[in-house]
């Protein structure tokens, strides 16, 4: 008779190992971003701009590479050049440091906080409106970033007069998408132009609106490659 317990508690323990990353999926639905408005650019606007410090900082990184960071709610996209695939890792990692974030395993774009099962264990013992506190009391450990784009190529950094160009290139696509009335607000697709490559970045877009601005950006004649990435 005491075998079962003891049969049923070591089954627990190994279906509890094989879904270990299950904590995951918990930490992702209570850490959802729901930001918007002023509150989701501000948050993104740290986020881009605590990672571009952080680039610039970093003599070498700054003279060998050019980076340019986006986040939207809960994605963010790292594009442009590095020198080598040595450079690139570094890129990748500083950005992961900077924002405490790991990989999530058996998944190349998807990432968790760094300690992903203890925001999860802590976070789901907490009433409902203790996590908003808890949230931005552990916002370093418990980051609500999951989705992560590495589109950096290993390639000669751009020039600055070549990095104009694609500024001007960003800013006649936004301008053209609000024209034709595919986005109402600029901010609604985040854009992000690399030598004539252009990403597109959109957190919980509709799936009209994203293949619409996808196949009317990729019908303009300075474009040479369109990248989505939508989340619907």
């Amino acid at each position: 008779m005491k075998l079962i317990p003891l049969a049923f508690c070591s089954l627990f323990f190994a279906a509890t190992t094989v879904n270990a990353f299950e904590l995951s999926d918990i930490t992702d639905r209570i850490f959802k971003d729901n930001a918007t408005g002023i509150e989701g650019k501000l948050k993104d606007a740290a986020f881009e701009f605590k990672v571009e410090t952080a680039l610039l900082r970093n003599e070498t990184l700054r003279n060998e590479t050019h980076i340019v960071v986006l986040r939207n709610r809960g994605s963010v996209l790292i594009a442009g050049q590095a020198a080598t695939q040595e450079l690139k890792d570094k890129v990748q990692r500083l950005v992961l440091s900077e924002a405490h974030l790991q990989w999530r395993q058996g998944d190349v774009n998807h990432v968790e906080p760094s300690n992903a099962q203890v925001c999860g264990k802590k976070a789901s013992k907490m009433a409902a409106n203790d996590r908003r506190k808890f949230n931005l009391k552990a916002a370093k450990e418990c980051s609500t970033v999951n989705r992560f784009y590495n589109e950096v190529r290993v390639s000669t950094p751009m020039s600055e007069i070549e990095r104009s160009d694609d500024d001007v290139l960003r800013a006649t696509i936004s301008n053209k998408l609000l024209h034709a009335k595919i986005i109402k607000k600029a901010d609604t697709i985040k854009i992000l132009v690399s030598d004539k490559h252009v990403y597109l970045l959109g957190d919980e877009l509709d799936q009209s609106t994203a293949q619409r601005a996808t196949t009317f950006v990729n019908d303009m004649l300075a474009v040479e490659k369109v990248v989505p990435l939508f989340r619907f």
